[in-house]
């Protein structure tokens, strides 16, 4: 497969996009529109430039791409600004080097995403699990305990952007109970501000659009 004429400035620009988009995404955990406005107009200069080397697989990279963006919208719970990410990434830099950007971006970073958010989970419980008050005062058999040793964590007061992963119910004699939640927040709900309350991973520790910058840099760093 050829290599297009402007499919480093392309990668370059995808690149320069997400790298801004991560910066407000680690910061406020909200990205402004105008970074994918810009980034999707300055793709668009640039298929003016080289409609000719337009061929039917960065055509079906595209198709692909938006296809998976909107499912993940639909399916998964995928923030607004995920979706946007990968739409973008269809306009700036579709295919570079015979490889399907936007579908690298979308599997690559929630593996990335989910990875990290594993081993953060970890580091807390086992310290938690160390001074013996990992699940203390809270009512949940051991497969749900188990589970939550990899997906949940007790809030530290550093932590901004997290989602509370618990429940309360009445109990007997009119004690609340406290019940670890493991299905997966909304990611559109509001954060959780107590500290100790069991929650989802922090994503500034590893956000899905930092994931995506660093495999469309990997991208340019093994073909330049």
């Amino acid at each position: 497969m050829s290599v297009c004429v402007l499919e480093i400035p392309r990668l370059c620009l995808l690149v320069m996009m997400l790298g801004v988009a991560s910066y407000h995404d680690t910061r406020t955990r909200e990205i402004p529109d105008y970074v994918w406005i810009a980034g999707c107009c300055a793709g668009a200069v640039l298929y003016v430039l080289d409609w000719q080397e337009v061929d039917s697989f960065a055509v079906f990279s595209i198709a692909v791409g938006g296809l998976a963006a909107l499912l993940a919208w639909r399916v998964l719970p995928v923030g607004e600004a995920d979706v946007l990410a990968i739409l973008a990434s269809c306009v700036v830099c579709p295919v570079s080097f015979g490889m399907m950007n936007p579908v690298i971006i979308f599997l690559g970073g929630l593996v990335l995403e989910h990875m990290a958010a594993f081993f953060y989970n970890v580091r807390y419980n086992v310290g938690d699990l160390c001074r013996r008050r990992l699940f203390a005062g809270v009512v949940a058999p051991w497969h749900v305990r188990a589970a939550a040793f990899y997906s949940v964590h007790r809030r530290r007061p550093h932590e901004r952007f997290t989602f509370c992963a618990e429940k309360q119910e009445q109990g007997r004699m009119g004690r609340v109970r406290r019940r670890i939640s493991l299905s997966t927040p909304d990611p559109d709900s509001g954060y959780e501000t107590r500290t100790g309350v069991f929650v989802t991973w922090a994503m500034p520790a590893f956000p899905f659009m930092l994931a995506a910058l660093l495999l469309a840099a990997a991208a340019g760093i093994l073909f330049l």
